[in-house]
């Protein structure tokens, strides 16, 4: 629901704006307009739905990477806060941080029996939160090749940068939320399975963002798009590759620890297919997680330079 919430809100943020350029068509920016926003500072408030693309869950027929399966089912808020400074009037650097979280569950795909069936009944879930933190290139493709032309309120933008993100998956066993990382659920690090490093719990990933911009007056702008996070870490679900002898466990981990590892490590709903060696998920595609997002802009320089015709 609150995925469908999300979108709605966003065709209507669109439409109103259209509707208000269209009544308003003699707003729009000189050149000499355009330059004087050089050099200017914003402060920006994001909020958005964020959903997770990986090995667990997703829609019917073969798991496939990006938007394929994407489900509103497991959609998560997002809230975020970054600061844009105008290098040119086409480009800003952007730096910021985001909260969200992840979530995926085998059991909320739509089983008809097809390709999907050996995925729903595998069974497994998991769920991580997320801080992080990046810096990115926001660029006004239609201001950097038009620079003599008169520009209306509207701003497509493209963004691409790097960042880093911490996320710790976590799955439920009899009521307790217990993490996963510390199991190695996969033989991560066991001599058995050397090309299995243990994997951390902070890494690298590159956002790409395709958005609208649209700017309300002297002080402020609404942007809304969508967010694409490649990642370069598998096990943000802690699954990529085949299950395991689960009497490793014992030789590896603290009692206690193997004790959960045994009973986390297959929660297949046909166990007597569970066995070392087969394989659990597709290790050839990186995990990856997409927002649809609206940002507030305010400008914080004191100067009033940022103007637009008729305002």
């Amino acid at each position: 629901m609150l995925g469908k919430n999300i979108k709605k809100y966003i065709c209507i943020l669109f439409l109103s704006c259209m509707a208000h350029s269209v009544v308003n068509a003699q707003l729009w920016w000189t050149k000499e307009e355009l330059d004087a926003v050089q050099g200017d500072w914003e402060f920006n408030l994001t909020a958005g739905a964020n959903n997770f693309l990986g090995d667990l869950g997703g829609t019917k027929g073969v798991g496939k990477p990006f938007i394929k399966d994407y489900t509103t089912k497991t959609i998560k808020p997002l809230f975020g806060l970054s600061v844009s400074y105008n290098t040119q009037f086409w480009m800003a650097w952007k730096g910021g941080i985001n909260v969200t979280a992840v979530t995926g569950a085998d059991s909320l795909i739509n089983n008809t029996g097809g390709q999907e069936r050996w995925r729903y009944n595998r069974n497994l879930s998991f769920r991580s939160s997320i801080l992080e933190a990046y810096i990115a290139a926001d660029i006004y493709p239609l201001l950097a090749f038009n620079q003599e032309s008169e520009i209306t309120q509207f701003a497509p933008f493209i963004s691409v940068g790097v960042g880093v993100f911490h996320f710790n998956p976590q799955a439920q066993l009899n009521g307790q939320w217990v993490d996963l990382q510390p199991l190695h659920l996969e033989g991560q690090g066991f001599a058995e399975y050397p090309s299995r490093k243990e994997y951390g719990l902070t890494q690298a990933y590159i956002p790409v963002s395709v958005g609208i911009k649209y700017y309300l007056g002297n002080k402020s702008a609404i942007s809304a798009g969508m967010n694409f996070r490649h990642t370069f870490t598998d096990y943000i679900d802690d699954i990529s590759t085949t299950y395991i002898d689960p009497t490793l466990f014992d030789s590896y981990l603290p009692a206690d620890r193997a004790i959960l590892a045994k009973q986390l490590y297959s929660r297949s709903l046909t166990p007597t297919k569970v066995s070392p060696d087969i394989v659990k998920a597709n290790s050839a595609n990186k995990d990856s997680y997409v927002n649809f997002f609206i940002t507030l802009s305010l400008r914080i320089n004191s100067s009033p330079k940022f103007h637009y015709g008729g305002g």
